[in-house]
């Protein structure tokens, strides 16, 4: 039974996925979206089970000191701090406010016979408020702190110039003679949009990342430089074909010739295109031969078998 459930309903759920391609009709489309809930749901628990596990391995390596220790201190101090800042404090504390109000007051005689309505803006310097068409800040107001519209139904939006912070939007209806009030005071958001989880992203985890792949240029340039040796047909192929890219690239390559990014073109196009085709769909019947063998129960390796 431990290792007959697992595979018959590998077979059930393999099997319904296929066929309901085949089957337009809303209550199959409707149970098809609760299974890919649930595969969302089990991806999500993945990810608490791979934390865990993340720190089961690297914690006694850090405390027996061994080699590259320091790394594996970084990684669990970092790995914590994206999922602290991560977390919507605010909800689970319940200090959630709401970050503006738009409400009428009392109307102005002398407005009406102008035809106009007013807005009076109450906000921090930083908050750019849209009101309609007029997108104003509190430090470039006239005087009376206020802005006139034309009557009629007005979206209004508040948000601060920095990322990670609420943004504030209602409608107001207004007719000739109205006075309403916005005010508003966004604050810092946390969670997956977050003001701190979004400045670690954008100001380490973003540097970090393309310091990465600046890094493989190099690897990439030295295994060029072993590969494109012209020992043979194919690898003389390979290497013209390369230099022609590269040359089509560069400012350089126009100068000497304008076909030669034309002649890069083809090969991109029609060379380097019909070879990636042809991978891709050996890489497609293998992913079938793969699925099918799940399905009929042949492959057992994701349940622990040989």
């Amino acid at each position: 039974m431990k290792n007959t459930l697992p595979v018959a309903l590998g077979m059930l759920v393999g099997c319904y996925m296929v066929v309901e391609y085949f089957i337009p009709h809303y209550a199959v489309r409707e149970i098809s979206g609760h299974v890919l809930e649930w595969g969302g749901l089990v991806a999500a628990a993945a990810y608490v089970v791979g934390g865990i596990n993340l720190v089961q391995v690297t914690w006694p390596k850090i405390r027996r000191r061994e080699e590259d220790w320091g790394y594996k201190v970084v990684l669990l101090a970092s790995a914590a701090a994206m999922t602290l800042v991560g977390l919507p404090w605010r909800s689970i504390t319940g200090t959630t406010r709401e970050p503006g109000y738009a409400m009428k007051l009392a109307p102005n005689p002398g407005l009406y016979r102008e035809g106009k309505a007013r807005v009076l803006v109450t906000a921090p310097a930083d908050v750019v408020i849209s009101i309609g068409p007029v997108t104003v800040t509190s430090d470039k107001l006239p005087a009376c702190g206020c802005v006139e519209v034309a009557p009629g139904a007005l979206a209004i939006k508040a948000s601060r110039r920095a990322v990670g912070y609420d943004v504030f939007e209602t409608k107001l209806r207004l007719v000739a003679g109205d006075v309403a009030i916005v005010a508003a005071d966004p604050q810092m958001g946390w969670g997956a949009n977050g003001r701190v989880r979004t400045w670690f992203y954008d100001h380490v985890y973003g540097p970090c990342n393309a310091t990465m792949f600046a890094l493989l240029a190099f690897f990439v340039a030295s295994a060029a430089f072993r590969a494109f040796r012209a020992r043979n047909l194919d690898a003389a192929l390979l290497l013209t074909s390369a230099i022609i890219v590269l040359l089509a690239q560069a400012p350089i390559g126009r100068w000497l010739t304008t076909s030669l990014p034309h002649l890069a073109d083809w090969i991109l196009d029609v060379l380097s295109n019909g070879s990636r085709r042809a991978i891709i769909m050996g890489a497609a019947v293998g992913a079938i031969a793969t699925g099918l063998r799940v399905i009929l129960g042949i492959e057992r390796s994701h349940l622990g078998g040989e």
